[in-house]
């Protein structure tokens, strides 16, 4: 009997390392993204606010930085960390939460292995998915609605 409480707590311990493992590799994961994986190499945040003619664009509809907006050229980062090209202040998003990246057809947007997932109109992404004129994502506690002329 001494011997199977023995096993149970070095068991118990075992897995409360792995948890605990697990849990610093998401914090080093989402603190200390790669810089690499952002498209511009560092450049200043092309970040704006406000809209601008008829490109097409992001904006913030919810939350944390209300107003704000980005023209969708090329690939756009949504996320935590400043030199993402829409900067979000929410602490449920992740430093690189989201990509949005044009194919052939249309605006895809991608999670990029955040914590909390990406949500599109209400419905969580497992992989790359279109995005269009008035489509809803959720990045954390922020909506950014897609809007194209």
């Amino acid at each position: 009997m001494t011997l199977l409480i023995g096993v149970i707590k070095v068991a118990f311990l075992a897995l409360l390392w792995v948890f605990i493992a697990m849990i610093a590799g998401v914090v080093r994961r989402d603190i200390f993204a790669r810089d690499d994986a952002h498209p511009s190499g560092g450049l200043p945040n092309p970040k704006r606010r406000g809209r601008r003619g008829k490109a097409a664009q992001l904006v913030v509809i919810g939350g944390a930085g209300l107003g704000d907006s980005v023209g969708l050229r090329g690939e756009v980062i949504v996320g935590r960390s400043p030199d993402s090209t829409l900067d979000i202040e929410d602490d449920y998003a992740s430093g690189k939460h989201a990509r949005f990246y044009r194919d052939d057809e249309s605006w895809i947007v991608a999670d990029m292995g955040s914590t909390n997932g990406t949500v599109v109109n209400g419905l969580r992404i497992t992989r790359p998915t279109r995005v269009g004129d008035g489509d809803i994502v959720r990045v954390g506690r922020t909506s950014i609605k897609v809007e194209e002329p």
